[in-house]
């Protein structure tokens, strides 16, 4: 990591590293307010208080570099409601952080830093703490896997100027460890190497706070955020550390390793921020059957969930939550599977402690859960089904059946389809198939990049999945998706108006299975069955295979047992439209 320090003085101090090291664009220190070049930030409200952070650049040969603390209810500081002092040590890279109490709750504060030693004063930061009691409404950004080498921080940028955010909540994959070959975007010369001890950790965490963008958004708006793997590296290395000194952050579990919590936001929200990453495979739920949460950490959590009185509860998750299944997909095709799932590394990979949850929300009558999942890098809304693909269990068409929501709204810049080689075509050919294999999919996306937020009051939860341009220093941020969950009915809403693939499906006269199929196909018409349908089967060259007719039938079967493996299209059509659904042979 020995180019990350040479950046890092040069982006400081214009010292002769500079001739062996070039940054990228929009990377630089904050030099008008030194020592304080990473600048503020602030997390882990609670109704009377919060964390506020800073990091200072050492001086000479001091005993103690001591930094003193405000906070007040106006940016001016004509008066102070909070002060103190806290000591900056190498031992903690020069990061300081500051637990304050004593505030009102659900009121913006400012705060800001002054250095004993040069007597500079950092950036005024604003924070804002919880509300208690009856809350009737707030906001939250959701954003995850977020690489500085991938793409610009405009999203950061977008949210940070969004003054109806209450909570910036980050599910993980704050920083990366590696540039990626496909998404040399912004590296800087030479390129960083991956980090191997604590210091390293330490140095890639400071040179994320180059970003101007991040440090708006850490100086704007209070911060919750777990890791994932490319947070931390292997257990030992110091990547945990470096991560609990560059984050705002309480000490909870008084373990650095442990950063499983929760935070009510009065009667309206309890958000419980889960770690399915860093104890996965360490417990058994059952014999043979592995658990992603823990033993102790599952209990918790199912504690949390039965003694909410909140109107909702949102559950954060590094990774996908609701099954994304693959199973019949042909091999060939370039879609990355792992056996009958996508990734046996999310909560696929443990089904069993999945139902376990998901069974405890039935028995113990648990409604309006959302899951906020990151990890993807594509966007996702779903409906969460203890079996979505039985049509007994769960109906795409309505929702019935489902038990809660899941929201993933892309990652901020780490790359998916467009960066691996494929088209746009292709890429849509690719959402097709995942929509049809799995029901419960109301949108996906699999292309752009943003964040999400969630607009929360006592009726209804607003999500939006946003998006903004990465591969360049921009302005823009436009609304991809906006679905809506409401009170008490434990699904995403269907809508004639509905900005997704929600409408698709509401629309769609027809319903097909078994996908994957084997000997034969059935369509079955939910509208206007009594209708003539003309029915004609693709293959992915585009050339006709199979043909028929409904003649006013509920319900056909096709006998696609002479069609090779493989994907299909099955095309329908009627007097006045024409609908087209993707489904696999798998033999």
């Amino acid at each position: 990591m020995r180019s990350i320090i040479l950046i890092l003085c040069s982006a400081l101090f214009g010292i002769q590293a500079s001739a062996q090291s070039t940054l990228p664009a929009n990377m630089y220190g904050d030099t008008a307010f030194a020592p304080f070049y990473w600048g503020v930030a602030s997390g882990d409200p609670t109704p009377d208080g919060v964390v506020i952070w800073t990091k200072v650049q050492a001086i000479s040969n001091p005993v103690i570099q001591t930094q003193t603390w405000e906070v007040s209810a106006d940016p001016s500081f004509a008066t102070t409601v909070a002060t103190g002092t806290v000591d900056a040590f190498s031992t903690n890279d020069l990061c300081v952080r500051a637990e304050v109490s004593g505030l009102q709750p659900n009121s913006y504060y400012y705060y800001r830093f002054t250095d004993s030693e040069s007597g500079q004063t950092s950036q005024v930061g604003r924070t804002k703490t919880a509300p208690i009691g009856e809350t009737d409404e707030m906001t939250l950004a959701v954003a995850s896997c977020s690489s500085i080498y991938s793409g610009f921080f405009n999203a950061y940028r977008s949210i940070a100027n969004n003054d109806e955010v209450d909570l910036m909540v980050h599910l993980g994959d704050y920083i990366y460890d590696f540039v990626d070959s496909d998404e040399q975007v912004r590296v800087p010369t030479p390129t960083p190497e991956i980090p191997e001890n604590l210091q390293e950790w330490r140095d890639l965490h400071a040179y994320y706070l180059l970003d101007p963008d991040l440090r708006l958004l850490r100086q704007m708006h209070p911060w919750v955020v777990i890791w994932d793997n490319h947070d931390f590296g292997p257990i030992g290395e110091g990547g945990a550390e470096a991560f609990w000194e560059y984050v705002p952050r309480r000490d909870y579990h008084n373990d650095i390793e442990k950063i499983h919590r929760s935070y009510a936001y009065g009667n309206l929200v309890d958000l419980i921020m889960m770690d399915v990453e860093k104890f996965r495979n360490i417990d058994e739920i059952a014999p043979g059957e592995p658990s992603i949460l823990s033993t102790e950490q599952r209990q918790w959590l199912l504690n949390e969930l039965s003694t909410s009185e909140a109107k909702w509860r949102i559950l954060g998750s590094q990774k996908v939550f609701s099954g994304w299944y693959s199973e019949g997909i042909p091999e060939g095709l370039g879609l990355p599977t792992d056996g009958d799932v996508f990734d046996n590394g999310s909560w696929d990979g443990f089904m069993a402690e999945r139902d376990t949850l998901l069974t405890h929300l039935v028995d113990d009558d648990i409604e309006n859960v959302m899951v906020i999942s990151g990890d993807v890098h594509m966007s996702f809304a779903m409906d969460i089904s203890l079996d979505p693909r039985d049509p007994d269990v769960y109906n795409p068409v309505t929702g019935s059946g489902s038990i809660g929501t899941e929201f993933i709204p892309s990652s901020i810049s780490r790359g998916n389809l467009d960066e691996q080689g494929f088209d746009q075509e292709t890429a849509d050919f690719f959402e097709g198939i995942s929509s049809n294999l799995n029901p419960h999919h109301l949108i996906n996306n699999f292309v752009d990049h943003g964040y999400g937020l969630l607009e929360i009051n006592h009726d209804s939860i607003v999500a939006q999945i946003r998006y903004c341009n990465k591969f360049e220093i921009s302005d823009s941020d436009s609304l991809g998706y906006e679905l809506v969950m409401l009170n008490g009915e434990n699904k995403w809403k269907r809508s004639a108006e509905a900005n997704s693939i929600a409408e698709l499906k509401s629309e769609n006269p027809m319903v097909v299975y078994p996908n994957p199929a084997n000997e034969t196909l059935n369509v079955r018409f939910i509208t206007n069955h009594q209708e003539d349908h003309f029915i004609e089967v693709f293959d992915t060259r585009g050339k006709a295979v199979l043909s028929t007719n409904s003649n006013g039938q509920e319900q056909i079967q096709i006998n696609v047992s002479k069609l090779h493996p493989g994907t299909f299209v099955l095309q329908v059509s009627n007097a006045e439209k024409l609908f087209k659904k993707s489904f696999v042979i798998s033999r």
